[in-house]
């Protein structure tokens, strides 16, 4: 009854894919003229990484070649070798156990079939001439009889490997390129066009890309990218396209008022008014609701040097969003940034003295501007007296030591490189698909609100 129940016990296992590599070890008739054992070794290795061939398999059948000869590849030879088990465990570096799994693993891939001895030993012999008298053990012929059949998918996988690399190029160009766009959104300070999102898409869809081989889903992955791209430049020129619009129309209308301001009117008195400048601690006095920081006195060095690299009242804004949010964005200019300076300099205890002295050096919008940078640079725990610090740069500024404009774009530099890091190094968990879906549903409201 033991028997009965256990036909297979001791005997090896036959199975479908036993079944097929015998086929193909049958079908054998000789490599093709000009083809050796090297040949045909070289065509399954080119293959293997196609057919998803382990890399421990592929390093058996390699060693497995090295007892043939070219004689056992020819039409009216079989292609035999009869290592123990033992001797293959030492040539690979493993177990026996492992070895007999490796081999039942080429067997399913159809790669070897066995022939086996009466007594289910392998053995063999050869004759002077080098060929097989007899053999029993491994056979290799399937991988000869396979030989057409592993160039053609070498070389139909070199074809999509180069196709593959070419459209992983296109993503990677498009990553980049609205990477580019993002910091361009960053630097001009551009809102509403979601760039943080779609950079955060085109990671999303790199990172599950990376390992992909379908080509028609990483093509469309990659034309969706593409086209996000494009439509996000279109918001980003449109943005700066309406900012350059809007200034331009700005200095126009400046240029106006400087025009009229220029007028001089004729009085019917003998003698013109003094002009008086009213003043406090040697600060403007309010006039009509604003500071009046355009003075008679000339411009400081300082006030020279932030008009020279670009910055004004927007500039400083942008740098610090944090320090100047509280000001009306319609009317943000110097007087407002002096009377924000001031408050600053009192909250973070900055003497009046110090604040003084910075006006008399550096002039109201020179001091007002080091005060914020200071109050900036002490938020962020790199000064650790604000006064001594404002002192200190009065101190360079009368020396004509002082660069303060090189400050400002040195802060804007650091707020956008920090922005940007944490952009791309966001680390979004979200699936590629539902940053798209989030994409899409906050522009369809958009588009009903507007």
């Amino acid at each position: 009854m033991t028997y009965a129940s256990q036909p297979g016990a001791g005997f090896r296992r036959f199975d479908g894919a036993a079944a097929d590599a015998e086929r193909f070890a049958q079908a054998f008739c000789g490599l093709p003229d000009g083809n050796g054992p090297g040949q045909a070794l070289a065509a399954f290795k080119r293959a293997a990484a196609y057919l998803a061939v382990p890399p421990s398999v592929v390093q058996l059948v390699d060693v497995l070649f090295a007892w043939t000869k070219p004689e056992d590849w020819r039409s009216a030879s079989t292609p035999i070798v009869w290592p123990r088990n033992d001797k293959l465990a030492r040539k690979l570096g493993l177990k026996v156990r492992q070895v007999q799994n490796l081999l039942d693993r080429a067997i399913a891939l159809r790669l070897i079939s066995h022939k086996d001895s009466p007594n289910g030993h392998r053995g063999g012999a050869r004759g002077a001439d080098g060929t097989i008298k007899w053999a029993y053990g491994i056979v290799l012929s399937p991988i000869g009889a396979r030989i057409e059949e592993f160039r053609a998918i070498a070389e139909r996988g070199a074809r999509e490997d180069a196709e593959i690399d070419s459209l992983k190029r296109r993503l990677a160009a498009a990553r980049r390129r609205t990477s580019s766009l993002a910091q361009a959104a960053i630097d001009g300070v551009i809102e509403g066009t979601e760039a943080d999102q779609e950079l955060a898409l085109a990671q999303s869809a790199t990172r599950q890309m990376r390992n992909v081989r379908d080509i028609p889903l990483l093509s469309g992955c990659v034309e969706q990218i593409e086209q996000r791209g494009r439509a996000l430049e279109a918001r980003i020129t449109a943005a700066l396209q309406e900012r350059e619009a809007l200034n331009h129309s700005h200095g126009t209308n400046r240029s106006a008022s400087s025009d009229v301001g220029d007028c001089t009117h004729s009085t019917t008195t003998t003698e013109p008014q003094t002009a008086k400048a009213v003043t406090r601690s040697g600060l403007a006095e309010r006039s009509s609701g604003d500071y009046d920081v355009r003075s008679v006195l000339p411009q400081s060095e300082v006030e020279e040097d932030l008009a020279n690299h670009g910055v004004d009242p927007d500039f400083i804004g942008s740098v610090v969003p944090e320090l100047c949010g509280s000001l009306d964005l319609g009317r943000r200019g110097w007087g407002e940034l002096v009377h924000l300076a001031e408050r600053l300099a009192d909250q973070h205890q900055i003497h009046r003295h110090a604040w003084n002295e910075a006006c008399r050096v550096m002039g109201q919008r020179g001091a007002a501007a080091s005060v914020i940078a200071t109050v900036r640079k002490y938020q962020a725990g790199e000064v650790e007296k604000p006064g001594a610090y404002l002192r200190g740069m009065s101190g360079r500024a009368a020396k004509g030591e002082l660069n303060l404009g090189r400050t400002f774009h040195g802060l804007k530099d650091l707020r956008q490189a920090g922005a940007m890091k944490a952009m791309q190094a966001g680390g979004d968990p979200r699936s590629f698909g539902q940053i798209a879906r989030g994409l899409s549903r906050q522009f369809v409201l958009s588009g009903r609100s507007s």
